[in-house]
């Protein structure tokens, strides 16, 4: 006889592969301990860098702990959903002043949101004595190790979560819930493929990263997005070399094997029209700006996640571009 929860799963697969969700696991609203102890050892070493909410979230016990939120889940659902496209792979090849992929198009958080409450609107009427509640790097929960704990995907030593057929360029949204939904299936989990590889610890410029650790504060993509210093930019501020990245960065994700060959394949294409580059990202007149005036930031980047960065980092991540390459030259 088959498990009434693994119908229930199956149905749940159905309706959130439908939003177009490639990745679709389930595990229990729990954090393990052994991760606990590495996120306390994080906080302590303040390798958030200026992120505070982060160790006060965690701090009066919200972050992975699963209070105050409305409900007590019991499980999570745990979703990826494609972003790479072979637009965007030639669109950043061809890049100055680089772009993570993941903000070649819309923002993700409004798209997956919106999938995400049809999702949810289904859910409450199949099963209408339970609740739901969906997070797109929205409510204080570790996303990334809850989906690692799913199965579906393993998380690589630049502590991205890699899939061995479709890579590691996805995002991730998590639907908590107080239905039972069990853990894993045990036959089905993806194991670590990392191996004896060390390619993307020893392409990131700034030391980021050690096997499965990373120090926000050195990485590119904190550096570029998070740290919102409006510093000019000086050799004294520029402490590390960001090889042009002005917004995020793919190196560690660039050289992952396991990302060469989704390459390789061009198989791996995402599902939303929305990702992939805005028209302007290959237009020579844009490339050529020095800096955006506020009109010209809002009119490129609007409903964009460099939006909440403001035209005024962005100018300083150009400048600081432009003085790295100088030095090097």
């Amino acid at each position: 006889m088959t498990n009434p929860i693994y119908q229930i799963r199956s149905q749940i697969k159905t309706i959130c592969e439908k939003e177009g969700f490639s990745l679709v696991g389930f595990t229990e609203a729990k954090i393990p301990s052994s991760d606990l102890e590495r996120l306390e050892e994080w906080i302590a070493g303040e390798q958030f860098g200026s992120m505070s909410w982060f160790a006060k979230d965690h701090a009066v016990g919200i972050r992975n702990r699963f209070e105050n939120l409305g409900l007590i889940p019991r499980s999570v659902i745990c979703l990826g959903f494609i972003y790479r496209s072979s637009q965007g792979e030639e669109v950043v090849s061809q890049m100055e002043s680089k772009v993570s992929r993941y903000a070649l198009g819309s923002d993700y958080h409004l798209l997956l949101k919106g999938k995400g409450n049809r999702i949810l609107k289904i859910l409450r009427k199949e099963f209408p004595s339970h609740k739901f509640r969906q997070s797109v790097d929205s409510l204080p929960i570790a996303e990334k190790i809850l989906t690692r704990e799913s199965g579906i995907v393993w998380q690589g030593k630049n502590t991205n979560l890699i899939h061995p057929k479709l890579g590691s360029y996805f995002f991730l949204s998590t639907i908590l819930t107080d239905l039972e939904l069990g853990g894993p299936d045990p036959e089905e989990m993806v194991t670590d493929h990392c191996g004896s590889c060390r390619k993307c610890l020893d392409v990131c410029p700034t030391g980021a990263l050690e096997e499965y650790k990373m120090d926000a504060r050195k990485c590119i993509s904190y550096l570029t997005i998070e740290d919102r210093e409006e510093t000019e930019a000086t050799e004294s501020f520029l402490e590390w070399d960001r090889k042009g990245w002005v917004y995020g960065c793919d190196l560690c994700q660039e050289v992952c094997p396991w990302n060469a060959n989704v390459a390789k394949r061009n198989e791996v294409e995402t599902t939303e029209p929305k990702f992939l580059p805005r028209a302007f990202w290959s237009d020579p007149d844009f490339a050529s700006k020095e800096s955006l005036t506020k009109e010209e930031f809002d009119f490129y980047f609007k409903d964009s996640p460099i939006e909440r960065i403001g035209f005024e980092i962005w100018n300083r991540n150009l400048k600081e571009k432009d003085v790295e390459n100088k030095n090097r030259s």
